[in-house]
Parts: structure tokens; C-alpha cells; sequence
């Protein structure tokens, strides 16, 4: 396996491939023997594997022994100080796969280096050790039922099994994300059979290095190889040898898949959700509508809203010191000034062609409707603010910096275009008094929001936060439970009770 010394890339060509694959179940004799290929993703030559059902079967196989022997009984606690240092590795900027990172994932995806950096260092604060902490107990209210069994409220006893191996489809259009489906699964002492995204390859490769370098016996707990998706030889080879299937893709891809996993094997979900943003009047103050609008832009500018957890819409409440048009104003000239500071990614054709488009479309509307106002970048399409005074409805963006405002009287107008996308909703960003958070949250919660943050916070969940509605490590574990009653009905088997009873002896005595 060769890590791509950092040095050798400043301010220049790769001179050689980067293996974009993580396989320590197999040597350097196995590894020789498979067939390799090299494709482009973006100017970076990444090597992987041909990925055959065959070589499935191998490494779910010796997944499955790496996990009996040294993930199934190590207590969980352990396993979490494991995870800690890792990431704590990841806060050093010199740490060789932190390097590799900052300076390939910028030219493989297109993102502005800057906001990789800070994109990857924010995320994984999520899973600092104190964080981990959160997040079993956000799930679990006795984390050591991972360990054993476990006394229950019902009166009796009760432990959780995470899944042997769980075969995770990660998603590439965010860089760090996969970093929670391996935390996730570690946590829980399940395997990992990863397959890597087409667009963004790399990251998940570089984490499980360090894991395996901070604990040889963890690392050989996980592979992460790139198959095309829907390729179901290879899918159907792994998802019979695993307990549970996770994916982070694409409506389409996540409903081909449900249909291929087998019955009974769990299969979690993390489709394509959409997210918005909520301006109270309080936050139009003369003294706070500028940085709420450096917020509102921050979240609707980082990873290009590619994240589920960007905003596509931005309500504003009317009454405030600052109309809505004059903070739609204020918005577009904060993410020019982020524009300038983190560019967009280049756009294929096909997107470009999408933001050209909706504006073309709302720019011949505003010729008649006074109530329309589009508010862009130019020349090009970095960045584009649509006003819509009487939206028929919640629009989503074509994504790549554009975002539509639309003015409202109170929170209960956003309501009816709300409850259409209910089942596709994520977060919700508030800018509101305090005393209205909560009357705020229980509207939304109703529409189908599962998160409610505050604005400028969008992109990063706390630790522990209920993704899709379900928690990250509940979602992948299965119980067993003692009752009770069978507690005590097995003292009528205590050896010392069905002994047969002593003879007499010779004065009759027993």
C-alpha cells in the first residue's frame, strides 16, 4: 500500500498513483495477484482494485475473523479511547494522511483547499473523545450493554449486539463524512466493509490508516475498496455476509439497493434530504441582520450545498428593523465576499446549465411581478439569491450557491410548503428570541424536521444528533433481552436444590 508522501505534491504533479483502497486482511503476495486499474477523479491518478465477488468473499470472510477476534469482546469503552486518539491524531497538521488530504481532496473534488481544511477540521471535532462520550450516551442509557447483559427498567436484563459486518456505501460529495460510518460502526464492534464513492474516494482510505496505525488489531477490522454502483455480483456477495447494510446516496441508489438487500439483514438509510433556514424579526436588528447574514451565507455557501444539511431556502420574517429584501441583499453580498475568500468548485456543464436556468426562469418573471428580485454574481454563476414574494411552492435549489428568500408574516405561513416535503426534510436553521425557540421547534418537528440548530451552524451536527430522525448507533444494533421471570424460575435448577438428598445415616439422621 503506498501513501503518497505529502511533500512530494507541493506545487506539483503527482509522479505517481495514489492507492485509493484500504485492505490489510490481505499480503503482498494476495495483493500482487489482483488485477489493478487507475482512473482520473479530478487531476489525481487514484489505484484500486477490480472489485469481483470473489474478492468480496475473501475479505468479508476475514472481516468476520477480525471481528470475533478482536472487536466482538473488547469492552466498548476501550474501543472509544481507540477512536479518541485517532482523531486526536487528525488535530495535527502534520499528521502525513491530514496532509495528503488538505492537498489532494481540494484537486480530486473541486472544493476550495481552504474550506477542505476547515470543512475536515470541523467535522472531526464531532468525534473527539468527549464527543464519542455524547454519542453512546445518546443512544445507549448504559453504554456497557455493548459489553453484557445489563439490568433492565422491565426487571430483568438486557444487551446489545451491533452487527458481526456491515457492508457502508459512503457518500463522496462531502469530504470526513465517512468518518461516521466507521466511528459509528467501531463503537457498536462491527466490521466494516466500505465501498468508497466514484467522486470522492480518498478520505475514507486515509481515516482507517490511521486507525490500523493507532491499533493494528482495529484496522484489520476494516477494508474500504470502490465497486461501480450497482454492480449486484458484487453486492449480492456482500451483502449475504453482512448483518447489516448502510448507505449515504441518492434517492435512486438507496431504493436500488433496498430492494437487493436481503430479507431480514437490517438496511439503514441516509437518502436525499433537504434543508432550510428561519429568520425571526429579532435577528433583523440594526445591530445583528449583517452577521445573520454572514451566517445564512456561510451555511448555504460551504461544500457548494452538495451536504443534505445546506439550506435551499431561507424564510424571513417580516417586521424587523431590516426588511427581507434589504437581508436578501445583505446575504448576496456575503456570499460574494465568501466567494472571494473560498471559490466554488468548477461546475460540469450540466450544472452550470441548471443555475443558468432558474435564473433565466425568475429573472423574466420579475419583468411582471414586482414581487420577484434575483439577486446574482456576474459574470459567472458563482453565486445567485432568488426573492420570491408568494412561492407556490418549496422550490429545491439546483444547488451550487444558489438560494431562494422568501418573506413570511410568521413561522405558521412556512407550514403548507413545508409539509409536501416531509418525509425529505433535515435542518432547520433558527435565528429567532429565545423565547420562541421552543414554541419553533415543536412546528417544525411536526412539519418532519429532525434538527433544529442555530443558523451558521448548519453544516455541523452536534455529536449525537439524530440523523434521519434515528440514532447513529441504535439504528445498527439489535437487542436481546433476559426476562425477569426466567431469573427466578431458573433457581428451581440451582444444582443445590435438585441434588438428590443425603442418605440417612445409621441413627436415621439425614
Amino acid at each position: 500500500m503506498t501513501l503518497l508522501d505529502p511533500r512530494a505534491l507541493e506545487g506539483a504533479e503527482p509522479v505517481e498513483a495514489v492507492d485509493a483502497c484500504f485492505l490489510p486482511q490481505l499480503d503482498d503476495a494476495e495483493l500482487a495477484a489482483l488485477e489493478w486499474t487507475t482512473r482520473r477523479v479530478g487531476d489525481v491518478p487514484l489505484r484500486g482494485p477490480v472489485v469481483t465477488p470473489a474478492l468480496v468473499e475473501v475479505l468479508c470472510e476475514r472481516l468476520l475473523r477480525a471481528q470475533a477476534e478482536v472487536l466482538a469482546d473488547r469492552p466498548v469503552m476501550e474501543v472509544l479511547e481507540t477512536v479518541g486518539r485517532v482523531v486526536a491524531r487528525w488535530s495535527d497538521p502534520d499528521l502525513p494522511q491530514r496532509r495528503t488530504a488538505e492537498q489532494l481532496l481540494p484537486r480530486i473534488t473541486g472544493y476550495a483547499p481552504d474550506m477542505v481544511r476547515r470543512g475536515l477540521r470541523d467535522h472531526l471535532r464531532t468525534f473527539r473523545r468527549d464527543r464519542l462520550l455524547r454519542f453512546l450516551a445518546q443512544d445507549f442509557d448504559n453504554p456497557l450493554v455493548l459489553d453484557g447483559f445489563q439490568p433492565n427498567r422491565a426487571g430483568g436484563l438486557s444487551r446489545a449486539y451491533g452487527p458481526r459486518l456491515t457492508t457502508q456505501v459512503f457518500a463522496g460529495n462531502v469530504p470526513g463524512l465517512p468518518a461516521w460510518n466507521l466511528v459509528c460502526a467501531l463503537l457498536v464492534k462491527s466490521a466494516t466493509l466500505g465501498k468508497s464513492a466514484g467522486a470522492e474516494p480518498l478520505f475514507p482510505v486515509l481515516f482507517a490508516q490511521t486507525v490500523a496505525e493507532e491499533d493494528p488489531g482495529l484496522g484489520r477490522c476494516l477494508a474500504v475498496v470502490h465497486w461501480p454502483g450497482g454492480a449486484e455480483d458484487v453486492e449480492q456477495a456482500a451483502f449475504a455476509r453482512s448483518d447489516a447494510v448502510t448507505a449515504t446516496a441518492g434517492l435512486r441508489a438507496t431504493e436500488s439497493l433496498a430492494r437487493r438487500v436481503p430479507v431480514g439483514v437490517p438496511f439503514v438509510p441516509y437518502g436525499h434530504k433537504v434543508s432550510f433556514a428561519v429568520v425571526g424579526s429579532e435577528a433583523l436588528a440594526l445591530t445583528r441582520y449583517a452577521e445573520t447574514a454572514r451566517r445564512v451565507a456561510r451555511d448555504v455557501s460551504q461544500y457548494d450545498q452538495q451536504g443534505c444539511l445546506s439550506p435551499h431556502v431561507v424564510f424571513v420574517e417580516r417586521g424587523g428593523a431590516v426588511d427581507p429584501r434589504a437581508f436578501a441583499a445583505a446575504l448576496a453580498a456575503e456570499m460574494d465576499r465568501y466567494e472571494q475568500a473560498r471559490p466554488r468548485a468548477r461546475l460540469r456543464l450540466e450544472e452550470d446549465a441548471a443555475v443558468t436556468a432558474v435564473r433565466a426562469q425568475y429573472e423574466l418573471r420579475s419583468y411582471d411581478d414586482p414581487g420577484v428580485q434575483v439577486i446574482a454574481s456576474s459574470p459567472g454563476t458563482a453565486w445567485t439569491v432568488v426573492v420570491e414574494e408568494r412561492p407556490e411552492r418549496f422550490a429545491p435549489s439546483p444547488l451550487n450557491r444558489v438560494v431562494r428568500v422568501h418573506p413570511v408574516d410568521a413561522l405558521e405561513d412556512v407550514v403548507p410548503l413545508l409539509l409536501p416535503l416531509r418525509h425529505h426534510l433535515q435542518t432547520a436553521g433558527v435565528a429567532c428570541a429565545p423565547e420562541r425557540l421552543d414554541a419553533w421547534a415543536s412546528l417544525l418537528g411536526r412539519c418532519g424536521v429532525d434538527r433544529v440548530c442555530a443558523v451558521g451552524q448548519m453544516p455541523q451536527p452536534a455529536a449525537g444528533w439524530h440523523h434521519d430522525g434515528r440514532g447513529s448507533l441504535a439504528a445498527l444494533v439489535r437487542w436481546t433481552d433476559v426476562e425477569g421471570a426466567a431469573e427466578t424460575e431458573v433457581e428451581r435448577y440451582d444444582p443445590e436444590w435438585t441434588r438428590p438428598s443425603h442418605p440417612p445415616d445409621a441413627g436415621g439422621r439425614r
